[in-house]
């Protein structure tokens, strides 16, 4: 088990549920039952880290492997169906052909040994389902109403941060949870000075069809404006979050430094990203990988199977069961 200790650098503001014009953060009952009460604690699920992390897993990946190709001169593809894959985990389908056979499994396990992140996170395709090695938890905010329920985790947590992880242990779960009002711009007036005088603007006219409101009509002007205000709920910034990380099947020493590296890499969770939510930082992880310090498994592991990772890279995900032909060039 690895244990991640994240602080809010800017509000977290996960879920995207939406009421009227207020979005809402995810939220769980969780049980107190000194208190005979449960309470509504606002959460990151696993899935989301999940999402997150597949993503960052793909792109530290593949930047890797571009390092070692550049230094021996050789290029890098990627199959846009593959790298679909990578990056969603892809999907189930039903499928009306034979049944997979015992070679098709084997071809498969030698392609996905090559791609650490599908090896690590799993995925699906076709009527195949290939597990995770991997369990994320929920992440839960610490504080008043939640400190019992992560006890054990913040017990892993090393002695020169205890101190300041047990100040949210009087908390109350009321002040960590906020909301602030925002607003869609509908600004058509940058048009006339954000561009050069050299470019001509055509179809000006056409820009209140754009945005749904009848040419000279000054109250649906005003309503529109009025509608492009919402709310947003948010955990604070500062707010502690902490969960795991754990492995269902023993992962590699390269695979192990890969998921270290795209730890360390994730900058945020949640929605709004583009409007300032969602960025944290790590306090705490326990995980043994060396995160790129000293000699590295990863660069290792590519290095020794560069040119099978290039082709693999360029076939096609549904050709590895036999489905379509893979499409190497």
């Amino acid at each position: 088990m690895y244990v991640l200790l994240l602080q809010a650098r800017e509000p977290i503001s996960y879920g995207e549920e939406s009421v009227g014009i207020k979005t809402l953060i995810k939220k769980v009952s969780v049980l107190l039952p000194e208190r005979h009460e449960i309470v509504e604690v606002p959460v990151i699920f696993g899935n989301g880290v999940r999402g997150v992390l597949r993503d960052v897993l793909t792109y530290t990946f593949l930047n890797k492997v571009v390092e070692v190709a550049k230094n021996k001169n050789m290029t890098v593809e990627v199959d846009a169906r593959l790298l679909l894959l990578m990056l969603t985990g892809g999907v189930l389908r039903k499928r009306g052909e034979a049944p997979i056979t015992a070679d098709k499994i084997k071809n498969l396990k030698e392609k996905v040994e090559l791609l650490p992140p599908l090896n690590i996170m799993g995925f699906a395709i076709a009527n195949v389902m290939v597990p995770s090695k991997i369990k994320v938890s929920m992440f839960y905010p610490i504080c008043k109403e939640t400190y019992s329920l992560v006890e054990d985790l913040i017990g892993k947590v090393k002695c020169d941060l205890k101190t300041s992880v047990e100040m949210f242990k009087e908390i109350p779960l009321k002040k960590l949870v906020s909301e602030t009002q925002m607003m869609h711009k509908d600004d058509a007036s940058r048009l006339v000075n954000v561009l050069s005088q050299d470019i001509r603007v055509s179809n000006i006219e056409q820009i209140d069809v754009m945005r749904g409101i009848s040419s000279g009509a000054s109250e649906s002007r005003e309503e529109a404006r009025l509608q492009a205000l919402f709310q947003r709920e948010y955990v604070v910034p500062g707010t502690l979050y902490i969960g795991y990380i754990s492995e269902i099947v023993p992962l590699a020493g390269h695979e192990m430094e890969l998921l270290e590296l795209a730890i360390e890499n994730i900058v945020g969770l949640g929605g709004a990203v583009a409007r300032g939510f969602g960025a944290f930082r790590i306090l705490y992880s326990n995980f043994r990988g060396n995160g790129g310090k000293g000699a590295s498994e990863l660069k290792n592991f590519i290095e020794t199977k560069l040119g099978s990772i290039l082709e693999t890279l360029k076939t096609n995900p549904e050709g590895w069961l036999g489905q379509a032909r893979a499409t190497s060039r």
